[in-house]
């Protein structure tokens, strides 16, 4: 459990793992905070699986998770961030083959998504179930090649390491974390498991709970420079591969769309890395998509129509959707 200064979320994902129906765990709190309320708040646990570390000076976000991972001494590593949660049956259901089965280097599940307040956001959890391909992708042990594997992490972007998902533990130490994707370790991790034919598995119950906020560390520009890395990587290290490439760079094309239409929402100061974000976007769009990046991102005036657009279909809905409220990346 990497945090930093979420005490008010941390007592309720913390009581999530404690909650497990599956006791043989620890529970290691990796603290990045400057002050002593996190600290503070663990000692309040009389919990012998409870392990607290603070971090002085803070270790940053990957810092602080591979701190983690090197201090641990169990076989299998499951990450619960300090705004997410854990059904009482998550371990229960996952970890247990994984014993079975030590060629299984991750099993990864199907999540809900929630608010800063913990409801539930069913709309957008089936829309993102339906999206990275979550709601088809066969239950148990995932058989594939180098390009089904990429497909499955840097296309579908069905894995999820940081909030859904129990990896072994030797399988994290064997990746290089190298710099330029720093703080961002999700896809990473994903894309070097394929990369190496690491055995998958995949749990299509919804057992883990994401909750997308608008003080959510993915919001920070660094996560986009490192995910721009990352997908640099990806394609660069994959070239003789062929059209899965292209495959991936149009996915990346969407990301970038989306955080195009995110900045709107960010004020004068957002249009100028909205428009830099719609021109990155261009080439890998399709059709009407491509042509209308290509002239929002150089047109100030067909970007406010194209904004305006956007806050009129939010309005028109009349549902609502936590991507209406908040600006999350992921």
């Amino acid at each position: 459990m990497p945090t930093y200064e979420r005490e008010h979320l941390l007592a309720e994902a913390l009581e999530s793992a404690l909650a497990q129906t599956y006791t043989d765990i620890i529970v290691a709190v990796g603290d990045n905070s400057d002050s002593h309320a996190t600290e503070k708040l663990v000692s309040t646990y009389d919990d012998p699986r409870i392990r607290y570390h603070r971090n002085r000076p803070g270790l940053g976000a990957l810092g602080n998770w591979l701190d983690l991972v090197q201090r641990a001494d169990t076989p299998l590593i499951a990450t619960l961030h300090d705004d997410d949660l854990w059904d009482p049956d998550y371990l229960a259901t996952v970890v247990p083959p994984m014993l079975d089965d030590p060629s299984i280097a991750m099993t990864f599940n199907d999540f809900w998504v929630i608010d800063e307040e913990g409801r539930v956001q069913e709309t957008y959890t089936e829309e993102e179930s339906a999206r990275t391909h979550r709601s088809s992708i066969p239950a148990g042990r995932f058989d594939y090649d180098l390009v089904e594997g990429l497909r499955l992490v840097a296309v579908w972007n069905a894995p999820q390491p940081c909030y859904a998902a129990v990896i072994r533990r030797d399988e994290i130490l064997a990746t290089d974390y190298i710099p330029e994707i720093h703080p961002l370790y999700d896809i990473w991790t994903s894309y070097n498991l394929v990369k190496r034919g690491a055995g998958l598995r995949y749990e299509p119950r919804r057992l883990t709970r994401y909750r997308v906020h608008l003080n959510t560390g993915t919001n920070d520009s660094r996560y986009t420079v490192a995910e721009d890395a990352v997908f640099r990587h990806i394609i660069d290290e994959n070239r003789n591969l062929g059209t899965i490439t292209q495959e991936i760079n149009s996915y990346w094309s969407t990301i970038r769309w989306a955080r195009a239409t995110r900045l709107m929402g960010d004020g004068p100061q957002g249009r100028s890395r909205s428009q830099e974000q719609l021109l990155a976007a261009a080439p890998g769009l399709p059709g009407v998509r491509r042509v209308v990046a290509t002239v929002a991102g150089r047109s100030p005036l067909v970007w406010h129509g194209l904004r305006l657009l956007r806050t009129a279909r939010r309005r028109s809905s009349g549902v609502y959707d936590i991507r209406y409220t908040t600006s999350s990346t992921s």
